[in-house]
């Protein structure tokens, strides 16, 4: 059963703005820095994920934050700032609690 981690960090949003405590005690932020490429016709070309900023993190938690930050990524594209063609350099924050974390090599 795969479960993909935009439903993880989903979950995880919600439940961080219902609860009134203090989110750095049980969760991480990780930072990705990707790149988006844009055409003349308003069109992705290309995403690169440049670095993944996690020192503890196995390879199969790496590749599922690349893939949430791809689809961060493509969602941009919506934004007014980047609908003009050239490249472009965004950093995405996700924050997904211990648990989840620790559950990602899992799946």
């Amino acid at each position: 059963m795969k479960i993909n981690i935009s439903i993880i960090i989903f979950l995880l949003s919600s439940t961080i703005a219902f609860t009134q405590h203090s989110y750095r005690k049980d969760s991480l932020q990780i930072k990705v820095y990707t790149e988006l490429k844009v055409s003349k016709k308003i069109t992705i070309d290309d995403i690169k994920v440049i670095k993944v900023f996690c020192d503890y993190c196995s390879e199969k938690q790496i590749e599922n934050f690349r893939e949430e930050a791809i689809y961060m990524t493509k969602m941009e594209i919506s934004n007014p700032k980047y609908r003009k063609e050239g490249v472009y350099k965004l950093a995405h924050y996700l924050r997904i609690s211990k648990k989840d974390f620790s559950r990602l090599n899992e799946y």
